[in-house]
């Protein structure tokens, strides 16, 4: 997988917002979100977005979407432990780059 250089928007779950978003955090193939990891290539999307001066809104979704591209299964199917890891992600992500909301 880590040669997979398909888009960002070839991946299950992500379409043509999700690929911008993460195209102008640099991130452009499915080799670059393994390379990365999910959790850090969620952050870098969130960078981009706070250095743009774009609202930012952090939300697990995004990351089940992220995970399910990945692990080729529909964002809904994550499993319940994914979730709770994803979730806390965000709420650390949260204090950080968007003052706790």
């Amino acid at each position: 997988m880590l040669d997979d250089q398909r888009t960002i928007g070839q991946l299950r779950n992500l379409g043509p917002a999700c690929e911008a978003h993460l195209n102008a955090a640099g991130i452009f193939t499915a080799a670059d979100v393994v390379r990365l990891g999910i959790e850090e290539t969620y952050e870098q999307m969130v960078v981009a977005q706070v250095k743009t001066g774009k609202r930012v809104v952090i939300h697990p979704a995004y990351l089940y979407a992220l995970y399910g591209a990945l692990e080729d299964c529909d964002w809904r199917e994550v499993p319940a432990a994914k979730k709770c890891e994803f979730k806390a992600i965000c709420d650390r992500l949260r204090r950080k780059y968007s003052g706790g909301g």
